[in-house]
């Protein structure tokens, strides 16, 4: 598998802190095709990344104003659409911008694709194997909850359904849409799945959590807000 012909999508709001760093791992790791949307950052990201922005394998689309995780998702998919032919790219990994992945487990990702080719996309778990994920036990429980819901309402049953780390061929954004705001788009994205009967797989990961991740997370964390829209999306919209 070449690595030039994998993109990997970067969604980042304020995060000038650390998505330097990110994206110097991944050219480290000897990725080069790196898809950045800013997603209306207040921040100096865009100050920050200007240097890189003289590479043409570094894309950068930046929002006017902050819409969210499934908008900037969307325009990810939308841009990866309309130039992927001309860029070469056949898979997409969604990357987080915070430093919460770690780019070693792309060889799980990779290796998977190559020993079965009949797969569409393999999510990354937490829970799968024995991980060094020091996932904290409140969330924990939320993501059990996550995981049951997700298999109820979308026959797609995996060991972790709320993981961004995920990697997929190119040709699946050609029906996979999101339409839903907020932190529900990754429960719309696994529906969508299971909808086009994509085939998945999953592989263990490693999530690196600490204080700057976490209070992120608390403060768009609201699994019963996230399951009430989902719902309503699936059964009566």
């Amino acid at each position: 598998m070449q690595k030039n012909k994998i993109v990997f999508l970067i969604r980042a709001y304020n995060e000038a802190t650390r998505i330097l760093e990110v994206i110097e791992g991944i050219i480290w790791a000897g990725f080069d095709q790196i898809l950045v949307i800013d997603d209306g950052s207040t921040d100096h990201t865009d100050k920050l990344l200007s240097p890189l922005l003289q590479s043409q394998s570094i894309h950068y689309v930046r929002h006017v104003t902050n819409r969210g995780a499934w908008a900037a998702l969307e325009t990810g998919f939308a841009y990866i659409r309309s130039f992927h032919e001309l860029n070469h790219w056949k898979y997409v990994v969604t990357f987080d911008a915070d430093g919460q992945h770690d780019i070693k487990d792309m060889d799980h990702f990779m290796d998977l694709f190559k020993k079965d080719e009949s797969l569409d996309i393999i999510f990354g778990s937490r829970f799968i194997t024995k991980t060094n994920s020091n996932v904290p036990f409140f969330r924990r429980i939320i993501l059990w909850g996550g995981r049951i819901f997700t298999s109820l309402i979308s026959w797609v049953h995996l060991t972790d359904a709320h993981n961004g780390y995920r990697m997929f061929r190119v040709n699946i954004l050609d029906k996979v849409h999101i339409t839903m705001d907020g932190m529900e788009y990754a429960s719309e994205f696994i529906d969508q799945i299971g909808i086009y009967k994509y085939h998945f797989a999953e592989v263990p990961v490693n999530i690196h959590y600490d204080d700057y991740t976490m209070t992120k997370w608390q403060r768009h964390g609201w699994p019963l807000r996230i399951a009430g829209r989902m719902l309503y999306k699936k059964f009566f919209s």
